[in-house]
């Protein structure tokens, strides 16, 4: 059970294009219905997330559950660890309400907001990791960041970009389907050194190298069928630029999964992979559909840093 005296819901109202304001009255009777009365405390901007999430861990709050779409829960995500909390101290329940709302896959209830109430009602905790990402800003200041789902370096971020300024009314898939097809218009390619572990893996002209701790991104596409939240490690997929032929058919397999066997991808793991940029281009960065900064970067793994409650097995 949930212990109602130490939750606190952290909530977008502006997710899903709106969707969440415009049902608020009814979300907030199921609340009421299947959890009693919790806290709430709406985001009003870019960043409340975090603002809110860190003010109430440090003044007591052991559950956290965010009402949002995946940017809304990376920001919760870093409020959290922002507050500095033990490892598995705190616990972490998503309510999905996104255009794209990737990580919800991994859910048990995850297939909207009002089945993710339902299953919060008897919810169950497992520790799972995060992904500490140390980067440069677009003006070269030097950030860190963690993520809680994926990050990609390369095209990513750009489409991340153009998604984001993008009105979403058309949906998570078709959103960022459109924001890809514009940023392979777009990019030029980048040559990217990766390093995992400390070893050298080698120079590569790049579309992306994602990161993965959970196994979905971009609106739907399996990413990392490999990947899995609480293993200590980190899923690397090295992409590099091919023809349009080749990156149509490897973009269609990315939904199913499929992709991993091409020629194009070199698929790594470990607890900590760096890139840098080695031909003077711009690598953009992509953490859970926000869009921080530029390599260089360096990204990783915080083993069991939280609890997430109701986590498919296949996600563990």
């Amino acid at each position: 059970m949930i212990d109602l005296a130490s939750t606190v819901i952290i909530a977008n109202p502006t997710s899903g294009a709106g969707r969440v304001a415009a049902q608020w009255d009814a979300i907030m009777a199921a609340l009421r219905q299947h959890l009693g009365h919790v806290e709430v405390l709406k985001t009003g901007g870019p960043g409340d997330g975090a603002r809110l999430a860190r003010a109430a861990v440090e003044r007591g709050a052991r559950t956290l559950l965010s009402m949002g779409g995946d940017g809304t829960h990376n920001e919760v995500v870093n409020g959290i660890m922002a507050a500095g909390p033990a490892p598995g101290e705190i616990r972490l329940g998503i309510l999905p309400a996104g255009t794209g709302g990737d990580f919800r896959r991994l859910l048990r209830g995850g297939q909207d907001i009002d089945t993710s109430i339902e299953a919060l009602a008897s919810p169950t905790a497992h520790p799972i990791d995060l992904i500490r990402v140390d980067f440069r800003e677009d003006d070269g200041t030097p950030a860190q960041r963690h993520f809680l789902n994926m990050a990609s370096f390369g095209m990513g971020g750009l489409i991340c970009r153009i998604a984001n300024a993008s009105s979403k009314r058309l949906g998570g898939k078709a959103t960022f389907f459109l924001a890809t097809v514009l940023a392979w218009t777009r990019y030029r390619t980048a040559a990217v050194r990766v390093s995992v572990d400390g070893v050298l893996v080698g120079d590569f002209h790049v579309s992306n190298v994602m990161v993965a701790n959970g196994q979905f991104s971009g609106g739907g596409m399996w990413m990392a069928p490999h990947a899995r939240l609480g293993d200590g490690l980190l899923d690397v997929l090295i992409i590099r630029k091919a023809n349009a032929l080749a990156e149509a058919r490897l973009f269609n397999a990315l939904y199913t999964g499929e992709h991993i066997p091409s020629p194009h991808i070199t698929c790594l793991s470990g607890r900590t992979v760096t890139m840098e940029v080695v031909n003077g281009r711009r690598a953009w960065i992509d953490l859970d559909g926000e869009a921080p900064g530029i390599l260089p970067a360096t990204a990783t793994v915080v083993p069991g840093a939280i609890e997430l409650l109701n986590a498919l097995p296949d996600a563990l």
